[in-house]
């Protein structure tokens, strides 16, 4: 498999208080993670109608031992709608815990990754309040489909407002 690049700069301080939630700990599966570099890592995972989907999470530099930007990737052509679901719940769950997202975001966030699974390839960018989303589905030079996100934030992960956020 190859790695979808996903390069993010950081400016990271830290500070007392936070809450960390190593990255790993969120996405796993029952044939545990494929680690394809130390940033990087993929999880098989199965959708409730049990099909495969393989997930893939990159995560941009981490300064001080905290994440401020990471993508979440599904290697597939077309995401079905059990693997949209599970693929969303996925993205959902590091956006909460790594972004400290409010919950109540997440059905803008369900609604538009909707919308973009119903094209086909491209770039494409939303911002959910502090989080910046920028989708991208397409071609890998081997021949695989992907769907990925990319998440970013801007601020000082441990710092308020941002008090939860993701460790490597």
């Amino acid at each position: 498999m190859k790695r979808t690049a996903l390069a993010f700069p950081l400016l990271l301080l830290g500070t007392a208080g936070a809450t960390a939630t190593p990255v790993r700990s969120l996405i796993t599966g029952s044939g545990g993670q494929i680690t394809t570099s130390p940033d990087t890592f993929a999880v098989s995972k199965r959708t409730s109608l049990g099909r495969t989907l393989l997930l893939g999470i990159g995560q941009g530099k981490a300064t001080n031992n905290r994440i401020n930007a990471l993508g979440v990737i599904a290697f597939s052509e077309s995401l079905t709608t059990d693997e949209l679901d599970l693929y969303s719940k996925n993205v959902i769950r590091v956006a909460l815990k790594c972004f400290n997202l409010r919950p109540e975001r997440v059905p803008a966030i369900k609604a538009w990754l909707r919308l973009q699974n119903q094209t086909t390839l491209r770039t494409a960018a939303n911002d959910f309040g502090p989080m910046t989303m920028r989708l991208q589905r397409g071609v890998l030079a081997s021949g695989q489909y992907y769907t990925g996100v990319a998440m970013l934030r801007a601020g000082q992960p441990g710092v308020s407002p941002w008090t939860g956020y993701c460790t490597p």
